[in-house]
C-alpha cells in the first residue's frame, strides 16, 4: 500500500499535538467547544474551509509547526490549541482542518474525540473507505467531507482521537499525495 505524505504528516501532527496537549493539561485560551461544532465539508468551530490561513493565525497565534507537502500543500498546527490546517500553498486558503484530542468539538450527531467506533457507524453508517495507519484507522466519509481517526491501541483503543474536515469528494486529492523523495524539493 502506497503511503500518503499528507495523511502521514497530519496523523503525526495529531499524535504530537495530543502528546503535547496531554502533557500540558487543558489550554486556557483554546476554543473549547464554545464555537465547537464540527460541520462536515465546511468547518471546525469558527475555522472555515476556504478562508485564508491568516485568519486562523490571528485567532490561534503563531504557527507552532509547518510542513510542506510537495509544492502544492502546507500543513500547519497549533498543538496547544489541538487544531491543524492543510492549506493550498499558492493561495494560503484552508482546504482541510483537523482537531485532535479535544472532546469540546462535536458534530451535530454527537461525534468527536472519544466517541466509540459503534457510535460513528450508528451516526454515519458505513464509511466510504478506510485508511490504515500504525496506531489508528481513518474512517473516511468522503461524500460528506469528514473522516475520523480511530485508535487501534493505547488508552483510546476503538475511539476517535482526531476528526478531519475537507471538501466533499476531496479526501484522496488532499490526503493521498505521493510521498516525495528526500531532497526532491518537496
Amino acid at each position: 500500500m502506497r503511503r500518503c505524505a499528507v495523511i502521514g504528516v497530519m496523523l503525526l501532527a495529531g499524535l504530537s499535538m495530543a502528546t503535547m496537549a496531554w502533557g500540558q493539561g487543558t489550554p486556557t485560551a483554546a476554543p473549547q467547544g464554545a464555537g465547537g461544532g464540527i460541520v462536515p465539508g465546511q468547518a471546525i468551530g469558527t475555522f472555515q474551509l476556504g478562508e485564508d490561513v491568516g485568519q486562523a493565525v490571528s485567532t490561534l497565534g503563531p504557527v507552532h509547526s509547518e510542513d510542506a507537502v510537495g509544492k502544492a500543500l502546507k500543513v500547519e498546527y497549533w498543538p496547544l490549541r489541538r487544531i491543524g490546517t492543510v492549506t493550498d500553498a499558492s493561495t494560503n486558503k484552508i482546504i482541510a482542518l483537523v482537531v485532535s484530542m479535544d472532546d469540546g468539538y462535536r458534530t451535530d450527531k454527537g461525534i468527536g474525540a472519544g466517541a466509540a467506533l459503534d457510535a460513528i457507524h450508528s451516526a454515519y453508517g458505513t464509511e466510504d473507505t478506510t485508511d490504515s495507519g500504525q496506531d489508528h484507522n481513518v474512517l473516511v466519509y468522503d461524500k460528506l467531507g469528514i473522516a475520523f481517526a480511530v485508535d487501534t491501541s493505547g488508552p483510546l483503543l476503538g475511539r476517535v482521537s482526531e476528526v478531519y474536515v475537507f471538501g466533499p469528494g476531496q479526501y484522496a486529492k488532499i490526503f493521498r499525495q505521493p510521498t516525495q523523495p528526500s531532497g526532491s524539493g518537496g
